[in-house]
């Protein structure tokens, strides 16, 4: 879940695009103490924007293609 943060909390800066899983967004507003859409708004969401921590996007070749 993509989501731009959009005031200071913790040590998530203002402009900050994140993309957690909602399990770990539910966490962070509740240690935060405040509703999650009080302090991010969610973007759209783009199959190339991905969490840093997955790497690059790879696109698997079979085993036998010409290319």
């Amino acid at each position: 879940m993509l989501r731009k943060i959009t005031s200071k909390v913790g040590r998530f800066n203002v402009g900050n695009q994140l993309d957690y899983p909602r399990s770990v967004w539910t966490k962070i507003a509740a240690d935060a103490g405040m509703p999650l859409e009080k302090f991010s708004e969610a973007m759209e969401s783009n199959a190339v924007l991905q969490s840093a921590l997955k790497g690059r996007v790879r696109i698997h070749k079979r085993l036998g293609a010409t290319m």
